[in-house]
Formats: C-alpha cells, sequence, structure tokens
C-alpha cells in the first residue's frame, strides 16, 4: 500500500498564510492613506491662502487707485487756482459739476476750498462774506486764533455740507497736523480719524481729509520757509469712511472683509469693517497703506463665501475613500488567509463571502439595483449608494414609496423610458446619461447601466444595473467647453464663439429686417506697453480694457477679443435701415473711445492707451461672418492711417 500523504494542514504555512502579513500589509496602505491625506490638506491649504494673499493684493491695490483719482481731483483743484487770478464761486460751482464726481468717483463726500485768514482780516473778510449773500456767516468755532482757515467752498453745496460752511478747520489738532504737512511739502496730505462737522446725531462715522495746499503767486515757494509765507488757502476733500469704502468696494469683495485702521490696530483707531470684519477667519493678512503721508493699516480676512469656495472634501475623501480600501484589502488578504486554514468550515466561509460581498456593493461609487422589468420599475434591491444621488434611503424604494427612476429630471425622462424599454425588448444591455433631481432640490447627473435577465421563456424577470454620479465629470466637461469658447485672460468669447454668434445674429436679421453692427477695436501703440513695463501689466491693461467694453454695451450684444490686442463689439437690433444703424453704432463707438482713452492705473503704473475703432454693418446673410470682419478690421486700419484714437465707418467703394 502506498504511503498515504500528509494533510495539507500539517504542512508549515507559507509567507502568504500568516496572518500578520495581512496586518502588516494593512498598516502600510493606512500610513500611506495618512500621508496622502495630509498632502492633500496641505496643498489645498496652501492654494487657498495664496488665492486668498492674491485678493487682499488687489483689494487694496483698488482703494488705493481710487485715493489717487481723488488726489488727482484735488490738484486740478489746485491748478485752478493757480491758473486764475481769482476763483468766484460761480466757478469752483462749474468746476465741479463738471467732474461728475458722484457718478465717476462716487463716495467723496465733497470737494472744497479753505482759505487762509489771518486774524487781522477776520473781520474784513466775515463782512465781505455776509456782503455776498451770506447774512449769518461767521467763522467757527469761535475764539481768537492766528491764522484762520475757513471753509468758503464746498461743493455739493447742500444738506450735510452746509455744516461745515465758515468752518475753521485749523482749529483742530488733527486737521491742522495734516494741513501743516500739506502747507510745508506743497503736496497731497492725508488726515488722521477725525469726526466731520458734516455728521449729525444718526449714522455718526468715522472720517478724514485730504488737502492740496494752494499758494498765492507772489514769489518762489522752494522751500519750507517760502511756503509757510505765501499760504493761501487749501483745496480738500472730507471722506465719510464708511460711505467711501462701500462706495469703492460694493458687492464686489463678497470673499474678503476688510478692516481699515488709521496708524495702528485698535478699536479707537478703527476707520471701517466689513459687516462681519471681527469673525474668526480661517485666512488673515494685514498691508501696510501709505498714502498721503499718514501710515494706514488694512486687514484682510476671509469670508464665509471664500472658505465654503476654497474648501474641499478631498483630503476626507482620500482619507475615508483609501482606509475603506485598506480594509477590504485586508479583509481580502485576512479572508484568504483563512481560507486556506478552514476549508472545512465551507458553510461559514460562504456565510463569510456573502456578508463581504455585501459590503463592497454597499462601497462601490455608485448604486447597484435590481428592479422589476416593467414600469414604474418597482424596486427588488438597492444599494446605500442612492441615498448619496437622490436624498432617499433605500428603505422608500424598497417600500414602493418612491420609484428608482421617480428623481429623473421631467426633461429627460422620455429618453431613459425609450433606452429601457428598447433594451429589454432586443436582449440588449442599456447604458444612458441623466440628470436626478434630489430630495433638496439639487441637481446632479447620473449614469446608468443596466440588463434585464430573462427566464427559459424568454420573458424579463428583472433588471440588474448600476448607477453612478457623474456630476463632476459634466462640470469637467462644461470647463472643457467653456475653454473652447470663452479667451481664459479676459473670460470674453473667443473668435470661434463669436463666429458663432455672428452667424446666428445674421440669420435673425434675415427674417426681422433689423440691421446691426460690428465694432473692431485694436489698441494703439500696445507692443510699448509690453515692451517698457512687461506683460503682466499688458495683460492688466487687455483685462481692464475687456473691463471697460463689457460695461459700457448692451447686454444682448457681444463682447470678443480676437487675440492680442484686437476685439469685437457686436450690436445687434440697431435700427430698419444701414444709415440708422451706423449712426446708432457710431455714438456707441465714440463712448467706447471716450472711455477707452481713459489712463489706466496698473498697480504703480497710470498707463495712456487710446483705441482705433472701424465700424460695418450688417442686415441678413448677404456677407459672411468672415467678409464683416475683414471690413470692420479695414475701417479700423484706416482710423489708424488717419491718426489714430478715432472711428471709421467702412465704405464699400473705398476698397
Amino acid at each position: 500500500m502506498p504511503p498515504i500523504d500528509t494533510p495539507a494542514s500539517h504542512d508549515p504555512p507559507g509567507l502568504m498564510e500568516r496572518e500578520h502579513v495581512a496586518w502588516l500589509t494593512l498598516g502600510f496602505t493606512s500610513l500611506l492613506t495618512f500621508v496622502l491625506w495630509a498632502f492633500s490638506q496641505d496643498h489645498l491649504a496652501a492654494r487657498a491662502e495664496e488665492r486668498f494673499n492674491y485678493r487682499a493684493e488687489k483689494e487694496l491695490s483698488i482703494l488705493i487707485s481710487r485715493l489717487e483719482a481723488y488726489e488727482q481731483v484735488l490738484l486740478g483743484g489746485a491748478a485752478l487756482f493757480a491758473a486764475s487770478t481769482s476763483v468766484s464761486r460761480e466757478e469752483w460751482r462749474a468746476y465741479i459739476e463738471r467732474l461728475q464726481l458722484r457718478s465717476v468717483l462716487p463716495g467723496i463726500q465733497g470737494t472744497g476750498f479753505a482759505k487762509v485768514v489771518s486774524a487781522r482780516e477776520r473781520i474784513a473778510h466775515e463782512q465781505s462774506m455776509r456782503a455776498d449773500g451770506f447774512g449769518d456767516y461767521a467763522i467757527h468755532p469761535p475764539g481768537e486764533r492766528d491764522p484762520y482757515t475757513t471753509i468758503i467752498y464746498l461743493e455739493p453745496f447742500s444738506g450735510r455740507n452746509l455744516r461745515a460752511f465758515g468752518y475753521d478747520m485749523y482749529a483742530e489738532p488733527v486737521r491742522r497736523e495734516a494741513m501743516d504737512r500739506a502747507r510745508d511739502t506743497a503736496a497731497l496730505a492725508l488726515s488722521g480719524r477725525v469726526t466731520l462737522v458734516q455728521e449729525t446725531e444718526t449714522d455718526v462715522q468715522p472720517g478724514f481729509l485730504m488737502y492740496v495746499p494752494v499758494y498765492d503767486k507772489t514769489g518762489p515757494i522752494d522751500d519750507v520757509a517760502s511756503r509757510r509765507l505765501r499760504i493761501a488757502g487749501y483745496v480738500y476733500s472730507p471722506f465719510r469712511a464708511h460711505d467711501l469704502m462701500r462706495a469703492i468696494f460694493g458687492e464686489s469683495n463678497r470673499d474678503i472683509e476688510i478692516e481699515l485702521f488709521d496708524q495702528s490696530v485698535g478699536a479707537d483707531n478703527l476707520l471701517f469693517a466689513s459687516h462681519d470684519a471681527t469673525r474668526a477667519a480661517r485666512h488673515g493678512r494685514d498691508l501696510p497703506l501709505i498714502f498721503g503721508g499718514p501710515l494706514w493699516i488694512a486687514r484682510f480676512r476671509s469670508s464665509v463665501e471664500f472658505e465654503s469656495l476654497t474648501s474641499s472634501q478631498e483630503p476626507m475623501l482620500i482619507l475615508l475613500g483609501g482606509l475603506t480600501l485598506d480594509m477590504l484589502l485586508f479583509l481580502v488578504m485576512l479572508g484568504g488567509i483563512r481560507h486556506r486554514r478552514r476549508m472545512q468550515a465551507a458553510a461559514a466561509q460562504i456565510a463569510e463571502s456573502r456578508d463581504r460581498f455585501q459590503t463592497l456593493v454597499e462601497n462601490v461609487p455608485g448604486s447597484v439595483f435590481r428592479t422589476e422589468p416593467v414600469p414604474p420599475w418597482k424596486a427588488l434591491h438597492v444599494s446605500r449608494g442612492i441615498e448619496n444621488l437622490t436624498g432617499a434611503p433605500p428603505e422608500r424604494f424598497l417600500s414602493g414609496q418612491v420609484g428608482c427612476r421617480s428623481f429623473i429630471h421631467p426633461d429627460d425622462a422620455r429618453q431613459v423610458l425609450t433606452a429601457v424599454t428598447q433594451a429589454v425588448a432586443e436582449h440588449d444591455t442599456y447604458n444612458v446619461e441623466y440628470r436626478v433631481r434630489a430630495v433638496d432640490g439639487q441637481v446632479r447627473w447620473a449614469s446608468e447601466r443596466g440588463r434585464a435577465t430573462y427566464d427559459a421563456m424568454g420573458q424579463p424577470q428583472w433588471i440588474d444595473g448600476v448607477i453612478v454620479d457623474i456630476t463632476d465629470r459634466k462640470i469637467a466637461e462644461l470647463a472643457i467647453r467653456d475653454l473652447a469658447f470663452y479667451d481664459p485672460l479676459t473670460g470674453l468669447p473667443n473668435r470661434r464663439l463669436l463666429l458663432d454668434r455672428l452667424h446666428k445674429q445674421l440669420a435673425v436679421s434675415s427674417r426681422s429686417r433689423l440691421y446691426g453692427a460690428l465694432l473692431f477695436i485694436d489698441l494703439d501703440k500696445f507692443k510699448a506697453v509690453n515692451d517698457t513695463l512687461g506683460h503682466q501689466t499688458g495683460d492688466q491693461l487687455l483685462t481692464e480694457v475687456a473691463h471697460r467694453l463689457r460695461s459700457m454695451v448692451r447686454e444682448g450684444d457681444t463682447v470678443a477679443r480676437l487675440g492680442g490686442d484686437e476685439f469685437v463689439v457686436m450690436l445687434e437690433d440697431l435700427g430698419a435701415s444701414a444709415d440708422e444703424a451706423a449712426s446708432v453704432a457710431m455714438g456707441i463707438g465714440t463712448k467706447l473711445i471716450d472711455n477707452l482713452a481713459r489712463p489706466y492705473h496698473l498697480g504703480q503704473h497710470t498707463v495712456p492707451c487710446t483705441p482705433s475703432m472701424g465700424l460695418t454693418t450688417f442686415c441678413g446673410q448677404e456677407l459672411s461672418a468672415d467678409e464683416l470682419i475683414r471690413r470692420a478690421d479695414e475701417a479700423m486700419y484706416r482710423a489708424k492711417a488717419a491718426g489714430r484714437n478715432r472711428l471709421h465707418v467702412f465704405q464699400p467703394a473705398q476698397r
């Protein structure tokens, strides 16, 4: 008789049959998961911090640019006094009204002139002002001082500003320090935090003032002594800090909160605070702002909206998903080891395998289901992943309270019904994508794949399948589409999207017989900006040009960037004739030229840049889109040849 083989269970266990191998694998993969989780958290935090710093610096740049714009207004007022032997009240009012400050530079409380009056001139000065029609005029606050700096001009001369008429700003130490600094330096000076005399009992806000000195023309002002001798007055503007900041930022800084301090951080030095600026924020940064002498500190904090936008579930998904996969791998390895060691426990192993399969089904990215083969497709089984997609737990599907496809978007229901019905009839697999409207109203994208099971007679018994959430993929597809149709620098439509819209508008105008127009815009001497200030400044200039163009046209019109410094504006429905359309388009083009020709404040640079513009009209489909663009381009080049910074209308006879 041959020898009986020793049972395999008595053999020394191999390496892959030792339980500690599974534990070591679990430890290694878990450690790797934690490393990836930490790296993902650090990476997202660094990106959020970088984005926050960029937004903070951008907001600070906007604030500095606006203060520089106010400085130019005051310098212009000082220049008016320097160029005239005397400036009357009516001339001052006309000058300020012509600036249109309320619409162009909102946030300014007023613009005025304070005259320097010596103590011996006070009585004569007050009598002169009363003789001019201000019977109650008197320098205030009362008291003997020398000199006085009384406010005699202030526009608009109404409302709160009437309280400042005749006020001697030199009587208040903070204002006096700023006025002395402006006088001695012959430059703009910014005061510290004050309470304006314009304030009433309600809505009292911190304020500050800007001063530009005005000297008499009796001699040079080359040194401090001569400037003190010849100081004649101050062109100035008072600002209510809250009104100014709201006018500057408005709704543009929803993702960042601001506090503005004078000299140092503290409640007594607070000039402005966003509505929720004291909230404990994830990101924060203090930036100094030196303008007109004193130091301001701008404290920026991330808002709830910013933190929500920069938050991500990716690290947690990496951690939970990784640990889940680590555990699954561990369970598979450990189960295999125990399966080899306990072959005799077949029944227990089958039960264990079934449990592991159930766990696997519940943890796949999506929902596994089994339904009846005909509408309303009552659920026979559905995994818990369905709750992540629809917001409804599996129990509601299994009880028949809701159907497996009751959450499909109404616009997609027909195509799903057609795909499933056809696949069941043809004994085939179906694969369909559709939108799901969840319990909370959120719309997500799903991909469903399934196949029916049939009995011996060929009759369908049920449908098995899986539903996967593909919302992120759809979002990525939309992002790719945007890259194909929009300029990444300015966010404007590119040539491809412009041609598509122009083709459609030509078809529309063919039916309506209403004329439209194309404006072809090229920036003059843009290459010099890139060569002298760098491409980053050039990109900032292009972005600002795009912003100005968008703000000047109607909502239905199209502003596109063709490339480089070339832009096209498509104007729709301008009139029933070519002459009428050309007239309207010329008016719009002239306004665009005036707006684009204003200097651009780009960081530390003030860049002058003018446009040359070509115009052509269209109606119907007699001319192709490419031909219309060529005509507008040709008209633009004629505008350049005629001296730049102008508009030229295309004339077919000129070709």
